[in-house]
Parts: structure tokens; C-alpha cells; sequence
């Protein structure tokens, strides 16, 4: 059953789903649980990079849990003064494609949002349909190409949320 998601404040919707803001201090091996048990170790950050993410960007990165297990996360960071940067998002395998990465990303970006970012960007890997379709259905276009963009040597696709769509996504689920 999919995630009924009318805006940001929504932290528990149905099938026993909650999102918390990540706390670095409680949550840091959590994350790097889950980004161990999502990625393939090619695609995983490193410890030092994850700890550095956790603490820099805790107000927009969030746990989603289910029957309070953690099944899925997101972190994002606002870069500048209005650029919000979605880093990695990622849900455990059993658990996609019920809404969980869509309530992630919308409460991240809102949370974004709500402190003056006027666009968004991600990386995704150019093979990861699943994802660029999310993306899309949220608004995001791809805006180019990043060469050898991953460590194995596969493009990422550079995609953006900004103008009408921004707006639009903004009036939909940031309320």
C-alpha cells in the first residue's frame, strides 16, 4: 500500500511509516547501516564523509522507519544561500517503491524550503531508472551529464528543481 503524503508535516502516514530528523549524535551508525545495506560498496560513502554529512546537515536529512525499524533515509544540505543539494537518499530494498523515497525526498526538500532555498540538485546514476522517475515525478529535470561521475566509472545524470516546477512542488507539498 502507498504512502497517502499530503505535505511535509505528515511524519507518519500509513503502514506504520515515520520520519525523524537525523540527530548526528544518535543516529550516525544508523546511517551508515543503512548505507551499507543499500549500496553496493562502490557507491557508499566513506565514514569520514557520512560523520562530516550527519553533523553539517542534520536539520534536512531524515530516518524513515517503519514499525520503528529503520528502513530508508535522506540526507541534504543547503549549499550557498539558496541551493539545496539532496546527497544520497536511499531506501532498503524490501521497502521501495510504497512511497518512502518520495516522503523522504519531499520532507527534505520542504525542510529546505522553509529556510530559503529557491532550487534543488541531485546526482543519480544515469542506470538507476527507478530513481530517475521519482525524481522526474517530483519535478526535477536532467540538466547534464557528469562524466565518470562514480568511482566504478559510470555517468551520473546532474538533475535540478528550479522555476515553475520548483514552485509548483513547493505549493503541493510545502505547506
Amino acid at each position: 500500500m502507498p504512502l497517502n503524503i499530503n505535505g511535509a508535516n505528515n511524519a507518519v502516514i500509513e503502514m506504520g511509516v515515520s520520519l525523524r530528523m537525523c540527530s548526528p549524535d544518535d543516529d550516525l551508525k544508523t546511517v551508515i547501516n543503512l548505507e551499507k545495506a543499500i549500496f553496493r560498496p562502490s557507491e557508499q560513502y566513506t565514514l569520514g564523509f557520512i560523520t562530516w554529512l550527519c553533523r553539517s546537515c542534520t536539520k534536512y536529512s531524515f530516518i524513515a522507519y517503519v514499525d520503528g525499524e529503520p528502513v530508508g533515509y535522506i540526507i541534504s544540505c543547503i549549499e550557498g544561500m539558496s541551493r539545496g543539494h539532496v546527497i544520497s537518499v536511499g531506501v532498503l530494498s524490501e521497502f521501495r517503491r510504497r512511497g518512502i523515497g518520495k516522503a523522504l525526498m519531499i520532507r527534505s526538500i520542504c525542510s529546505m524550503v522553509s529556510d530559503g532555498v529557491d532550487h534543488v540538485i541531485l546526482e543519480v546514476r544515469v542506470s538507476n531508472t527507478p530513481a530517475i522517475t521519482l525524481y522526474r515525478g517530483l519535478g526535477f529535470i536532467e540538466e547534464g551529464v557528469l562524466r565518470g561521475y562514480y568511482s566504478d566509472g559510470e555517468d551520473a545524470y546532474l538533475m535540478v528543481l528550479n522555476g515553475d516546477k520548483f514552485n509548483e512542488f513547493r505549493a503541493r507539498y510545502c505547506h
